[in-house]
Protein backbone atom coordinates (compact mmCIF):
# COMPACT_ATOMS: atom_id res chain seq x y z
CA UNK A 1 0.00 0.00 0.00
CA UNK A 2 1.01 3.34 -1.05
CA UNK A 3 0.80 5.82 1.92
CA UNK A 4 0.83 9.68 2.38
CA UNK A 5 3.78 9.78 5.07
CA UNK A 6 2.86 13.80 5.77
CA UNK A 7 -0.08 12.27 7.56
CA UNK A 8 1.77 9.58 9.77
CA UNK A 9 2.71 10.91 13.47
CA UNK A 10 4.47 9.60 15.96
CA UNK A 11 1.42 8.46 18.10
CA UNK A 12 0.35 5.92 15.47
CA UNK A 13 3.85 4.41 16.58
CA UNK A 14 4.04 4.72 19.89
CA UNK A 15 1.98 2.44 20.88
CA UNK A 16 3.87 -0.24 18.95
CA UNK A 17 6.94 0.20 20.73
CA UNK A 18 8.37 -3.92 21.70
CA UNK A 19 6.72 -4.96 19.52
CA UNK A 20 7.28 -7.37 15.89
CA UNK A 21 7.34 -5.63 12.81
CA UNK A 22 8.58 -7.16 9.36
CA UNK A 23 10.69 -5.54 6.65
CA UNK A 24 9.34 -6.78 3.29
CA UNK A 25 10.47 -7.01 -0.16
CA UNK A 26 8.86 -4.18 -1.64
CA UNK A 27 8.45 -6.00 -4.93
CA UNK A 28 6.96 -9.10 -3.90
CA UNK A 29 6.00 -8.48 -0.38
CA UNK A 30 8.28 -11.70 0.64
CA UNK A 31 9.80 -11.15 4.26
CA UNK A 32 13.53 -10.10 4.32
CA UNK A 33 13.90 -9.76 8.11
CA UNK A 34 11.88 -9.62 11.53
CA UNK A 35 12.75 -6.71 13.79
CA UNK A 36 11.18 -5.26 17.23
CA UNK A 37 10.54 -1.07 17.02
CA UNK A 38 12.49 -0.25 20.05
CA UNK A 39 12.23 4.11 20.08
CA UNK A 40 10.14 6.01 18.42
CA UNK A 41 11.34 9.69 19.05
CA UNK A 42 9.88 13.19 17.60
CA UNK A 43 12.51 15.00 15.56
CA UNK A 44 11.37 18.95 15.81
CA UNK A 45 14.81 19.57 14.72
CA UNK A 46 14.22 18.00 11.47
CA UNK A 47 10.53 19.54 10.93
CA UNK A 48 10.27 22.00 7.94
CA UNK A 49 7.87 25.27 9.45
CA UNK A 50 5.51 23.86 6.40
CA UNK A 51 4.79 20.47 7.74
CA UNK A 52 1.15 19.15 8.73
CA UNK A 53 2.93 17.52 11.07
CA UNK A 54 6.22 16.97 13.60
CA UNK A 55 9.51 14.73 12.21
CA UNK A 56 9.98 11.61 13.52
CA UNK A 57 12.04 8.16 13.44
CA UNK A 58 11.36 4.96 14.37
CA UNK A 59 14.27 2.64 15.32
CA UNK A 60 14.06 -1.02 14.74
CA UNK A 61 16.51 -3.63 16.11
CA UNK A 62 17.02 -7.09 14.58
CA UNK A 63 16.84 -10.23 16.56
CA UNK A 64 20.42 -10.84 16.05
CA UNK A 65 23.07 -9.75 13.15
CA UNK A 66 21.85 -8.93 9.99
CA UNK A 67 23.73 -8.82 6.78
CA UNK A 68 21.15 -6.31 5.55
CA UNK A 69 21.80 -2.83 4.79
CA UNK A 70 19.97 0.55 3.63
CA UNK A 71 17.12 -0.02 0.98
CA UNK A 72 13.09 0.50 0.04
CA UNK A 73 11.21 -1.97 1.70
CA UNK A 74 7.50 -2.12 3.05
CA UNK A 75 7.19 -1.91 6.57
CA UNK A 76 4.50 -4.71 8.30
CA UNK A 77 2.88 -5.19 11.36
CA UNK A 78 0.68 -7.91 12.34
CA UNK A 79 -2.65 -5.75 13.12
CA UNK A 80 -1.80 -2.00 10.78
CA UNK A 81 -0.64 -4.15 7.43
CA UNK A 82 1.91 -3.24 5.30
CA UNK A 83 2.81 0.30 4.76
CA UNK A 84 5.75 1.99 2.81
CA UNK A 85 7.86 1.38 1.07
CA UNK A 86 10.18 3.20 3.52
CA UNK A 87 14.13 4.23 2.79
CA UNK A 88 15.33 2.28 5.96
CA UNK A 89 19.12 3.00 6.72
CA UNK A 90 20.98 0.71 9.26
CA UNK A 91 22.54 2.58 12.21
CA UNK A 92 25.56 1.49 14.80
CA UNK A 93 23.28 -0.74 17.63
CA UNK A 94 23.48 -0.06 21.00
CA UNK A 95 24.06 -3.63 21.81
CA UNK A 96 26.12 -5.44 19.54
CA UNK A 97 24.33 -8.25 19.02
CA UNK A 98 21.69 -7.11 17.30
CA UNK A 99 21.42 -5.12 13.62
CA UNK A 100 20.14 -1.39 14.27
CA UNK A 101 17.54 0.59 11.57
CA UNK A 102 15.64 3.70 11.00
CA UNK A 103 13.13 5.40 9.11
CA UNK A 104 13.16 8.97 9.56
CA UNK A 105 9.79 10.69 8.18
CA UNK A 106 10.24 14.59 8.11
Amino acid sequence: MTVDFSMLTAAQFTPHVGQTFRFLSAEDRSTIIEVELTLVKERPDFTPRWAKRTSFSLTFEAFGQSDLWNGNFLLDHPTEGALGPFFIVRTVPLNPERSCFEIVLN
